[in-house]
């Protein structure tokens, strides 16, 4: 049972499948419950609502954040000599406190942002927003706190085949090969291209390749990767796949 085609990334149908698997994992899996209640990251990013789009950065010792929900975003910076790389520096924390520029987010960053919005949840970690960056930055001390950053993240966001902050994640997938069979009016079935792959397109993709993606990986309780192939959930009870398989552990 599944799809012969996958869902377009981006679109409502696809993130409704990602929002059924939250919620099934949310409702089923005991042991992906309940945690990260009583933590939050130092600063989180307000991707805002629907009658308010602004983004900002925010303190939550300084503001209590609304919802207790945040998505922690796993990437790679790619190459800081040919694309210089967003960051959060002390010359410009307060004016990302009142808002930061949407339309000056590289691709990976504005996907991560349509994501969480897509999914009705309201803030966002991404380190190099999150941590203030720079000599006179907290990397020391926020470094500190990661552990707790990704093992309590609503879930973990992998942008498994974004290269760079710039590459962006939901694109488009490889069209995947199938043949329909039909008789008279009976429903059709479809004898298609395998392409789960999980070993190849995430244990052995280039993102995982990193020590530090691997302990996020790691210290999550659920992680979606968006891959060149396809979009994955993994949680304690196993993966699934896009095409609807599932894997258990």
């Amino acid at each position: 049972m599944g799809f012969p085609e996958l869902l377009k990334p981006g679109t409502d149908a696809f993130f409704q499948l990602i929002q059924l698997w939250l919620q099934d994992c949310d409702h089923s899996h005991i042991d992906c419950r309940g945690l990260g209640q009583d933590y939050m990251p130092t600063r989180l990013i307000d991707v805002g609502s629907s009658e308010n789009s602004r983004l900002c950065l925010l303190e939550t010792c300084k503001e209590k954040p609304k919802d207790s929900r945040y998505i922690a975003l796993s990437h790679r910076w790619g190459d800081a000599a040919k694309h210089p790389p967003f960051k959060t520096l002390q010359k410009n924390l307060n004016s990302f406190l009142k808002e930061i520029p949407y339309d000056q987010l590289p691709a990976t960053f504005k996907d991560a942002v349509k994501v969480t919005r897509a999914l009705g949840i309201q803030y966002l970690w991404i380190d190099s927003i999150c941590i203030i960056q720079g000599d006179d930055g907290d990397f020391s001390s926020e470094a500190k706190s990661m552990e707790d950053v990704f093992s309590c993240a609503y879930f973990v966001l992998a942008a498994s085949r974004a290269t760079s902050q710039h590459d962006g994640f939901l694109k488009d997938h490889p069209k995947r090969e199938y043949i329909t069979f039909q008789r008279g009016a009976e429903k059709p079935f479809y004898v298609c291209q395998h392409v789960d792959d999980f070993s190849r397109d995430v244990l052995e993709g280039s993102l995982n390749s990193r020590g530090w993606v691997l302990q996020e990986r790691v210290l999550a309780r659920r992680t979606v990767f968006f891959t060149e192939t396809q979009t994955y959930f993994e949680c304690g009870s196993g993966v699934r796949c896009e095409s609807l398989a599932k894997m258990h552990k």
